[in-house]
């Protein structure tokens, strides 16, 4: 993986200070849900993250719309929004009886200081002061509208190789009362997998055009490997163990907890184990504070993952925790004299769905089933996204959402 300079801009999600945790970005009142808004009805969003260094900080955040496959769109700020072009993010406030003190931010937007007025793909830019070089983190998130009608599935696959550890969303997009001129030039359709970016299928081509209506019929870029379920730890309260946690120890003087996880196998050859979890998000909790973000503490967790012997590829701690990414931080080591790969990560206390990621050579994604394996069964969220290239007004349109479920449709 390739790292740049922390005052680069990315269009992706990325935190750019050392100090900054924890971020998360949701619908409001809905943590494990993905940020995305409605233009019509415009409900809100839930930044939050936390500052470890002492100091509450003057922070400000403006948006940038973007083209379907992320990159900055035509629009100038002042087509896309109504109100402020940028605004201060609220004070911070101050953590309470907790071993690690830290700030806690919040924003919620749209709000009455800034509005949407076009769809599409946005990128949100937290930053210092006043000046949007001086970058704190970025978030991506979405403003729809529903104008196409997405008839979307997850299948067996027709490849009989694959029938036991892949699954295919195939889909159909109605369209009437819109009308598309290129149904191969003007509209994109990207699959997400549990809303992971780095493995987004685009490039889908319609096989069947009729009125108002494009089939694609099993498209290849819907094919997806059903991977395992996400394991998971409970660190919501300290003071008990629970079944992924071997044991929690406190720290020397006024350091935090360290929180040990039980070791557990290598399931790459395993039968499916149907074993329930969030699709890799993460929830901040500490039961002892009501669940208020502010009185969570954060915690050292030490994983632990045997293996008979080491593999050729590096091995990532993987999910929300890491933002859906293969961050150096998050790498593990191996221990050649316990047969183990190890890694420690700071977190904040709550419920955390993580997996095991290898980076095969020369691929686009992260490879989640080498250490884990795949299932056929495994339950799974898809999100089917329709991009409109609105040639008249130049940017690209988000006109349908589609959210289906491997187990449930």
């Amino acid at each position: 993986m390739e790292y740049y300079q922390e005052t680069t801009l990315r269009y992706t999600d990325h935190v750019y200070s050392p100090t900054i945790h924890t971020v998360q970005l949701f619908k409001k009142g809905f943590e494990l849900a993905p940020p995305i808004t409605d233009l019509e009805t415009q409900d809100p969003l839930t930044l939050r993250f936390d500052d470890l260094q002492p100091n509450i900080e003057n922070m400000s955040y403006s948006v940038v719309h973007c083209t379907a496959d992320w990159a900055p769109s035509d629009l100038m700020a002042g087509q896309y929004l109504s109100g402020a072009l940028s605004d201060y993010i609220p004070t911070g406030r101050q953590s309470y009886n907790t071993l690690q003190p830290f700030i806690h931010y919040e924003l919620e937007f749209p709000n009455q200081m800034m509005r949407f007025t076009r769809s599409g793909n946005y990128l949100l830019k937290v930053y210092y002061g006043g000046d949007e070089e001086d970058l704190v983190l970025t978030r991506r998130f979405m403003v729809a509208e529903q104008k196409v009608i997405i008839d979307a599935r997850v299948l067996a696959t027709r490849d009989v190789e694959l029938r036991d550890a892949a699954q295919q969303v195939d889909l159909t997009i109605r369209h009437p009362g819109v009308n598309i001129q290129d149904p191969f030039g003007d509209v994109h359709v990207t699959i997400l997998q549990n809303m992971r970016w780095d493995d987004a299928r685009t490039g889908l081509q319609p096989r069947f055009v009729r009125d108002n209506e494009l089939v694609y019929d099993f498209p290849q870029q819907g094919l997806f490997m059903g991977a395992n379920e996400y394991r998971n730890f409970d660190l919501k309260n300290l003071r008990f163990l629970t079944r992924s946690v071997a044991r929690i120890t406190p720290g020397e003087g006024n350091a935090v907890y360290d929180a040990y996880l039980l070791p557990e196998q290598k399931r790459n050859i395993r039968v499916y184990d149907n074993q329930r979890d969030i699709n890799g998000k993460f929830l901040v909790k500490n039961d002892m504070v009501d669940g208020d973000p502010l009185g969570a503490d954060y915690v050292n967790v030490h994983f632990n993952q045997p293996m008979p012997e080491q593999l050729g590829q590096d091995v990532f701690i993987y999910g929300a925790l890491s933002d859906f990414q293969c961050r150096k931080e998050n790498r593990m080591t191996w221990v050649l004299e316990e047969k183990t790969y190890k890694a420690t990560i700071f977190l904040k206390q709550g419920f955390y769905d993580f997996t095991y990621a290898t980076i095969p050579r020369d691929a686009k994604a992260p490879d989640l089933t080498a250490v884990e394996g795949s299932h056929y069964q495994t339950e799974n969220d898809y999100i089917v996204l329709v991009y409109l290239t609105d040639r008249q007004q130049r940017y690209d349109r988000l006109v349908g959402v589609r959210f289906v479920n491997s187990v449930r449709g």
